[in-house]
């Protein structure tokens, strides 16, 4: 039986988790692969490489919907990619290209414009040369200490209403609807998506929320500790350019840095508003980041090219956080 590719199917769980353990050396967690492939409310459709009956390759797609003022549209990202150590030995080098090839084609024939991903170095260069990905900037990410004085002095202590609540219902629509409707695209921020987000088994999110005077969401943020760093894995306001910026990023570095060490770190585009008010406002310093926004086109006719300067990307769109 010759090699071919195929969308993967419930019933290929077990190879695909086996083929994770050969080609990772550790063991995957079946509850974590349930969330992000079963439980997930966008998909996109993971494909398979067999060979002999025999699952020797995985290219994952973390679902989503690519969302803002040009439109709304089916989404992924890649992940979980993964082929047989022993490809090569089996006359199989060109796998993991041919793979990515049938991950593009797949997914492009669902309507998806294009895919994105946060690759370390090595794996930006295969990506680039074998999948014809590019990459578009290094990731933005800034720091700032606990140490560091309150910030509660911008405050408008009057009118703030900083919440700790992970509940995403009604009073988030009014936010979701202003974030989806900016200039450029980002991720599905809906209430639904955001629950679904944040229930991650395993991982503990703490989600702040900003409301205004008739409980709708102003913004949150959403933080976990990562190797002594306190992420701000989402943080999003209705209007970036408005004090609730301030008054969010403030109250949450409040909250924290009583019982916090470390620093609380963001990551947004390097040239995107958010970025310029983090550092030049709030004090937030730019830190090194091991990792790169890489975008790829799925449809020719598509401007990739815009897509990518104008994706509004967070620690959350990243499936390791």
């Amino acid at each position: 039986m010759a090699l071919f590719f195929r969308p993967a199917e419930p019933g290929d769980r077990p190879a695909i988790l086996s083929l994770f353990r050969t080609a990772f050396k550790v063991d995957p967690d079946p509850g974590d692969w349930r969330w992000k492939y079963d439980e997930n409310p966008r998909r996109a459709v993971s494909v398979v490489a067999v060979d002999e009956g025999r699952v020797i390759g995985f290219f994952g797609a973390m679902g989503t919907r690519y969302r803002g003022a040009a439109g709304d549209l089916p989404g992924t990202s890649a992940v979980d990619v993964m082929t047989d150590p022993g490809a090569r030995a089996l006359g199989k080098t060109a796998l993991f290209k041919e793979l990515g090839d049938a991950f593009r084609r797949i997914n492009a024939a669902t309507g998806i414009p294009f895919d994105f991903g946060f690759p370390h170095e090595r794996a930006r260069k295969i990506e680039e040369r074998l999948l014809g990905c590019v990459t578009i900037e290094p990731c933005g990410e800034w720091g700032l200490p606990f140490e560091t004085p309150s910030l509660l002095g911008r405050l408008r202590r009057g009118l703030l209403r900083l919440r700790e609540d992970s509940r995403f219902g009604a009073a988030h629509e009014f936010l979701a609807e202003k974030l989806h409707a900016r200039a450029g695209w980002r991720t599905d921020r809906s209430a639904a998506v955001l629950a679904w987000r944040f229930s991650r088994p395993g991982v503990s999110y703490r989600v702040f929320q900003l409301l205004d005077l008739r409980g709708r969401s102003r913004g949150f943020a959403v933080t976990t500790v990562r190797d002594g760093r306190t992420l701000l894995v989402d943080l999003q306001v209705a209007d970036e350019a408005s004090p609730d910026l301030a008054d969010l990023v403030g109250g949450v570095h409040e909250t924290l840095r009583r019982t916090h060490a470390g620093r609380l770190v963001a990551r947004s585009p390097r040239g995107g508003l958010l970025a310029a008010r983090l550092r030049e406002e709030l004090g937030f310093a730019s830190e090194p980041s091991d990792t790169v926004l890489l975008v790829r086109a799925f449809d020719p006719d598509f401007d990739l090219m815009a897509a990518g300067r104008t994706f509004d990307y967070r620690f959350s769109d990243h499936d390791v956080f």
